[in-house]
């Protein structure tokens, strides 16, 4: 399989996989960029893997993780610019609101937790894919969840308390 046919086919869900671990689109098109240029360089020995789809994302998952490790990350600037300020769209309040929920319960995983959980839950992996991603046994996966899940726990109940 050429780079090219493997991106046609992947890059949606890498995408998608690298904004679930963001939770940032503009974060999550940055550290996808960078995860692609490493595997730009390495794409003989990647196609040449039993999974390079799980391969990708081991590399997209350390390039989040090491973003996060630096102490000065990359932001987009805001914009001055008023035609893209004034322009209509339609009213997305509540799914504004139900987003910034995921994203506050989300926030308050560690790196690791976030990684397991978006990969369980998002994209159905098993204890021994998340292993392979994390570079961790299955009852260290199982013992992130189970550590994430208790945490989204109490945060959704404070969350429910607020309102």
């Amino acid at each position: 399989m050429t780079l090219e046919e493997f991106l046609s086919a992947e890059l949606a869900g890498l995408s998608r996989f690298a904004g679930a671990l963001t939770g940032d689109p503009h974060l999550a098109e940055d550290v996808l960029s960078d995860a692609l240029l490493v595997v730009v360089s390495r794409w003989r020995r990647i196609s040449a893997t039993e999974n390079p789809v799980a391969y990708v994302r081991r590399i997209v998952v350390n390039k989040h993780l090491s973003d996060r490790r630096r102490a000065k990350r990359r932001r987009t600037d805001p914009s001055g610019d008023v035609a893209v300020l004034d322009r209509v769209d339609p009213d997305a309040t509540d799914a504004v609101i139900r987003r910034d929920e995921v994203d506050r319960l989300l926030a308050g995983l560690t790196p690791r937790q976030r990684v397991a959980v978006v990969l369980r839950y998002l994209f159905d992996e098993n204890d021994q894919e998340i292993a392979q991603v994390l570079g961790c046994g299955s009852a260290t996966v199982r013992s992130h969840l189970s550590q994430a899940r208790a945490s989204l726990r109490l945060s959704a109940h404070s969350l429910t308390e607020r309102s």
